[in-house]
């Protein structure tokens, strides 16, 4: 099982975050009943969903007083229309100021976007009165693109943001080790991008199940410990990569580690306990 330790990690660690599914109404109950106001909530646009399920999510998380970040796929998208409909109800109905800009997993587009850059590029998104965009990063890479895309793709992103005056952050993609978190923290700032990094992590959950969906999404090198017991017979804990990653970001504030950021593999409850706890 994942481990837990009774006390709090230190405040410097920085904002923490959850993200669900728009459709899972367990977990939207979970996150609205226990956690406190003002927690990010990030809500996954799945394909073929109806705009309206993302925005009655939305709605609600935001009526509980806590910040609704939907993800707003570029894939999923049929027309600008779609995209200026979905910006608008979700303005006017969840007074949303926050996205998760991402292109999306489906191989051909349903519209005219294919990409988060061509999202930016609409104006719509700074018209409906978004102030921070959020992105995607892999600390591990990508299983389809190669990185020196993916930094080129995020460059390019960054830059459209901030000519569109918008604050911006960088989610990564859950990892099971500190160490390439920090790697790729390091090389986005040689690179010259300093957006803040929310670091992605599993929430609470045995082995088998965290190795079952690092499995299927594709996880990197650093799920390889959950097939491989021995060599970390503790089993992944939060507690052990937070605190890495804290003091990581403590001998080195350069690489701009701005908390965490749990995909709830199994259980928004145990996150949920999880991230209550910590507060």
């Amino acid at each position: 099982m994942a481990t837990t330790d009774p006390s709090p990690l230190p405040a410097r660690l920085g904002p923490r975050s959850i993200k669900i599914t728009a459709k899972d109404t367990a977990s939207r109950r979970a996150v609205i009943e226990g956690l406190p106001e003002h927690t990010e909530v990030f809500v996954a646009d799945l394909p073929d969903q109806p705009p309206e399920v993302v925005l009655e999510a939305a709605a609600e998380i935001r009526s509980a007083g806590l910040e609704p970040v939907p993800h707003l796929v570029a894939r999923n998208l049929s027309s600008a229309d779609a995209l200026d409909a979905v910006l608008r109800d979700l303005r006017r109905m969840a007074q949303v100021r926050s996205v998760f800009v991402t292109g999306g997993d489906r191989d051909e587009p349903s519209g005219p976007f294919a990409s988060a850059l061509d999202l930016l590029g609409t104006g719509l998104l700074q018209r409906h009165g978004l102030t921070r965009l959020a992105f995607a990063g892999y600390p591990e890479g990508h299983p389809r693109i190669p990185t020196a895309d993916l930094e080129e793709a995020l460059r390019r992103k960054l830059a459209a943001a901030r000519a569109g005056g918008f604050e911006t952050l960088l989610i990564s993609q859950f990892a099971f080790d500190a160490a390439p978190v920090v790697a790729m923290a390091r090389r986005l700032r040689s690179l010259g991008l300093m957006v803040p990094l929310r670091v992605g992590t599993a929430g609470p959950a045995d082995r088998h199940t965290l190795a079952e969906f690092a499995r299927d999404l594709g996880a990197g090198h650093s799920a390889e410990r959950l097939d491989h017991p021995a060599s970390d017979p503790a089993g992944f804990s939060i507690e052990r990569f937070a605190a890495a990653l804290a003091d990581a970001q403590a001998q080195e504030p350069a690489l701009g580690l701005e908390g965490l950021h749990l995909f709830p593999f199994g259980s928004t409850e145990a996150s949920v306990g999880w991230l209550r706890q910590q507060r």
